[in-house]
């Protein structure tokens, strides 16, 4: 019993240090999918400053795994390319994977399977479908947009912040366009470019 107990503490140490060495944890979680992983923005940024690091691409994640904000760190500093990945949680949603591999799976059967097998009546009956859905969509959605949003907006409250700023950043151009419209006196004459905050002027 005396030379046991050291002998398992000298196996867990040795035991603990091996898995934290070859990261054998981080390796699992990241293997088995568990937690967010900024795998796409990743790739494409070796894409951008490194090729040669792509295949090194999961023994990295699975290093940083479960700390990834120091990997953005580490990678912003060393390559200067800071604001890379802001926002890359979004990428892995998970509503955005599911839309991802969907798209993805459509793809696949119009290429390999639709396009090649099925006859030409179906696929112009198809192509007619989605024409009229298109169609109709963009008609809904103008409808909604002009006549029934107005009506129920004072009931359930004002749009998402980004949709309100844009009305009001249109309504604000247009007063300005009337302003400048009735300051020149409505002549004629070429219309002078705006070059106020661009930043394609020399």
């Amino acid at each position: 019993g005396s030379t046991l107990l050291p002998a398992l503490i000298f196996a867990s140490d040795y035991l603990g240090n091996f898995m934290q060495r070859n990261h054998v944890l981080g390796q699992v979680g990241f293997r088995l999918g568990m937690g967010s992983v900024p795998r796409k923005r990743v790739l494409s940024f070796y894409e951008k400053h490194d090729p040669s690091k792509l295949e090194d691409v999961p023994k990295i994640l699975s290093k940083h795994y479960g700390d990834y904000p120091l990997l953005v760190k580490k990678l912003e500093r060393k390559y200067h390319d800071y604001g890379y990945f802001l926002g890359w949680e979004e990428d892995e949603a998970p509503i955005t994977l599911a839309k991802e591999t969907l798209q993805e799976t459509y793809d696949i059967w119009i290429q390999q399977y639709w396009n090649r097998y099925a006859p030409q009546p179906l696929k112009t009956a198809a192509r007619n479908v989605r024409y009229n859905l298109t169609f109709l969509q963009k008609r809904l959605r103008k409808v909604w947009k002009k006549t029934v949003w107005p009506i129920l907006e004072p009931i359930f409250g004002v749009p998402d912040g980004a949709a309100a700023q844009k009305r009001k950043d249109a309504a604000e151009a247009r007063k300005r366009k009337q302003e400048a419209s009735r300051t020149s006196g409505g002549g004629g004459g070429g219309r002078r470019r705006n070059t106020d905050f661009r930043d394609d002027e020399d």
